[in-house]
């Protein structure tokens, strides 16, 4: 009788550290899949930040924040001006979507482009509409406005939004 009260205990004791280790097992699982996101974000904000700094995009760019501020003109439909806006807002489309799934995470996107994003935003509006002018049926960039709607009142901890701009900390490099 004690024989069998001590091997029930036993097994009990068994499927006890039976289910612990199948939680143990749970919980790694999870944090393995978590710290995999992680890595693939960075990676993909990485490829995405080699792209938007690229030459060619740093100059679409600043085509758009140039028409928007009005110091350049929409260019004519076909030219490769024209194009390049294009692609460049293209870039920056591709860009919002990846925040939207969470490819990339939002706060690091706004942390680094909110201010790019809000100058874009005037531009990128008279190239949606320019295309409305020349017979597109549909808003271009689809995804771009929700992005650049977020950037609006968006402020980050970081200097440029804590300091002004003539209070801010010298770079250790900077002469007196």
């Amino acid at each position: 009788m004690a024989l069998s009260a001590a091997m029930q205990s036993f097994t009990t004791f068994k499927d006890l550290i039976a289910v612990a280790i199948a939680a143990l097992a749970v919980v790694l699982s999870l944090i393995t899949v978590i710290v995999q996101r992680r890595q693939q974000q960075r990676e993909a904000y990485r490829q995405v930040q080699d792209v938007l700094m690229s030459e060619t995009v740093q100059r679409g760019r600043w085509m758009v924040i140039d028409i928007g501020n009005g110091d350049r003109p929409v260019p004519a439909r076909g030219t490769p001006d024209f194009y390049l806006l294009n692609r460049t807002l293209g870039v920056y489309d591709t860009l919002a979507m990846y925040v939207r799934r969470k490819v990339v995470p939002r706060k690091w996107v706004l942390d680094m482009w909110h201010h790019p994003l809000k100058a874009m935003r005037p531009g990128a509006e008279k190239l949606a509409q320019r295309h409305l002018e020349i017979g597109l049926d549909w808003r271009p960039w689809p995804e771009l406005w929700s992005l650049l709607k977020a950037a609006e009142g968006y402020e980050t901890a970081l200097p440029c939004c804590t300091e002004p701009a003539d209070q801010a900390d010298e770079p250790p490099w900077a002469g007196p």
